[in-house]
């Protein structure tokens, strides 16, 4: 994949080369980055791809950074060679770093998430799923599913296939397997994010042939042999929400970013499980109780749906 200078700077800048090794100089956070990026858009610099050739004393000058943070800049950004047999190696295993100077970056991420919004993600699979409309499946990993939810969550899938929406998930074992299963089953179209392992989780059975037939594709905001965690399961939450027209949880622990998704709107139009105790806490935050028993007219909810605009409606209106 060719990338502009900024895109380069912002992958030397802000990813980690490996998951699990100490770095010469520690990768910027996205807040960091953004407030550098700002500061070299007003300098001398314009832009965050003239950086490659500044040095210390130029970073110190221009950009108002103290020695020790312009040393860590300046260090971030000679690392190129380190960058290039990691983004080597992870294309021979069909995983790409994406940067928000690309074309393919979803801008959806921009509009919703504003400065909170990824600076590069990893991916492996086909990129176009993400221009087209999508409804999240959610729950944490590894709670049972009974009856009633697996039910439900078919029936959404069938629905998603039928309309050509996209179904997203954690790709965590619980509901977002059931999902993706029905999904198989059906041919529905998913996108996978993931709190970390990528690169195990687009080998798994199912997920593999999906992304080879181009109704698959699976993104990590972190290293893709990172260990999955709950800090990077709530940060992937935020891209998941923000990408989604709506959003249907299952069951969730309160340590994902659900109540964070609500308060600021990554997703105008969200719906919670009755059956799941935990779930009481997001109706305070608006969000809409659903059920078994609750009518599923897709076609009326699609037609509420909006890229973000759309005032929340209970489900029971809709038929």
């Amino acid at each position: 994949m060719n990338y502009t200078d900024d895109g380069y700077a912002a992958m030397l800048l802000t990813m980690a080369l490996s998951p699990d090794r100490e770095e010469y100089a520690r990768p910027l956070s996205t807040q960091e980055y953004r407030a550098l990026a700002g500061a070299a858009q007003r300098s001398r610099y314009g832009g965050m791809g003239k950086l490659l050739d500044a040095d210390v004393s130029g970073l110190m000058m221009y950009l108002s950074l103290d020695e020790t943070e312009a040393l860590r800049v300046y260090t971030l950004l000679h690392r190129s060679v380190q960058l290039t047999y990691a983004l080597e190696a992870l294309e021979r295993e069909g995983v790409e770093a994406v940067t928000c100077f690309d074309a393919d970056y979803p801008q959806r991420l921009c509009r919703k998430l504003g400065d909170q919004a990824p600076v590069t993600f990893y991916r492996c699979g086909d990129m176009a799923l993400l221009a087209r409309p999508a409804i999240a499946i959610v729950g944490i990993g590894g709670v049972r599913t009974d009856d009633a939810v697996r039910d439900k969550i078919g029936a959404l899938v069938r629905e998603a296939a039928r309309r050509d929406y996209v179904v997203i998930t954690g790709g965590e074992p619980g509901v977002s397997r059931v999902a993706g299963l029905e999904a198989n089953r059906c041919g529905a179209a998913v996108l996978d994010i993931v709190g970390g392992d990528l690169m195990n989780h687009i080998h798994l059975d199912g997920i593999a042939e999906r992304i080879a037939m181009g109704r698959g594709l699976a993104l990590s905001l972190v290293h893709p042999r990172a260990m999955f965690t709950t800090v990077h399961a709530a940060a992937r939450n935020k891209a998941l929400f923000a990408l989604s027209d709506a959003a249907f949880i299952f069951n969730t622990d309160g340590r994902r970013g659900e109540l964070g998704a609500l308060q600021n709107r990554w997703c105008a139009n969200v719906y919670a499980w009755e059956g799941t105790p935990g779930n009481r806490a997001l109706y305070a935050h608006g969000a809409i109780p659903f059920g078994s028993d609750t009518p599923l007219d897709f076609d009326a909810m699609a037609a509420r749906w909006s890229d973000g605009n759309a005032e929340q409606i209970s489900m029971f209106d809709l038929v």
